[in-house]
């Protein structure tokens, strides 16, 4: 995960109009209902022609540079990628003592078109791994869920990389990512962003560059070790100020050529 900075990014139009408009329609159900949610499908809620327009969806498309959110692969190469909800908005998945998962719902609908609740994630990241978990550090506080609920008191697991910086609680060694705080651990073990395929992707896409440092370990002589500096210090260059894949694990790794 990496940084994704959206702070001089205007909040894309339709969500300040049509999402708006579709937020007070989901509050008003709730309070006419509370239990408007319970037996109902995600897709008869919730309009993805709103929380996935293109306005939304080509810029966060422009601010990840086509990465994930969690596992900074590139995503638009194979699909078009997902809108993930930070917080699931249709239901979260609670944790009972004996380790089973069972949906509760409501789930966080009133964000289902927050700016701050948006973000481009691969299908693997979010349809298979993430689905409806969000866990809390502080999960005694939550009971119901709804537009009432104090969900700034919440103290998330994951974390957000567009409100906070991954780096202060994950980093690398070699391929595999490491956490250094518990959010860090626990983020990397519920988004399974140790998984042995992002671990040889993020091998095979740098392995020149842990190739030139192992050659860089060998040798001697003081000019030919400027040179491959050199050529170390370009590619990490060119990886960051691209924006590329797995540049956590690049500044991980390679901190003494920065």
């Amino acid at each position: 995960m990496i940084y994704i900075d959206r702070t001089e990014e205007p909040i894309p139009n339709v969500l300040l109009t049509a999402g708006v408009a579709e937020l007070q329609i989901l509050c008003n159900h709730y309070d006419e209902d509370n239990r408007y949610f319970e037996n109902k499908n995600s897709s008869d809620i919730f309009k993805s022609n709103i929380y996935a327009h293109n306005d939304v969806k080509d810029v966060l498309i422009r601010t990840q540079n086509h990465k994930c959110c969690f596992c900074e692969s590139r995503v638009t190469h194979i699909s078009d990628g997902d809108v993930e909800h930070f917080r699931p908005k249709a239901a979260w998945s609670e944790v009972a003592v004996d380790g089973t998962l069972s949906l509760i719902k409501p789930g966080y609908y009133f964000l289902a078109y927050d700016w701050d609740n948006l973000m481009l994630s691969c299908l693997m990241c979010n349809q298979r791994i993430k689905k409806n978990n969000f866990p809390l550090l502080n999960e005694g506080f939550r009971r119901v869920v709804n537009h009432n609920y104090e969900v700034t008191r919440e103290l998330p697991v994951f974390i957000n990389p567009t409100l906070e910086d991954p780096e202060i609680h994950i980093t690398f060694y070699e391929d595999s990512p490491r956490g250094i705080s518990l959010r860090g651990q626990r983020t990397i073990e519920y988004l399974n962003l140790d998984r042995y395929s992002l671990n040889e992707a993020r091998k095979e896409k740098l392995k020149d560059l842990f190739t030139y440092k192992d050659i860089l370990n060998v040798i001697e002589n003081v000019d030919e070790r400027d040179k491959i500096i050199e050529i170390i210090k370009k590619r990490i260059n060119e990886i960051i100020d691209k924006k590329g894949q797995y540049i956590n694990m690049v500044k991980a790794n390679f901190s003494e050529f920065l």
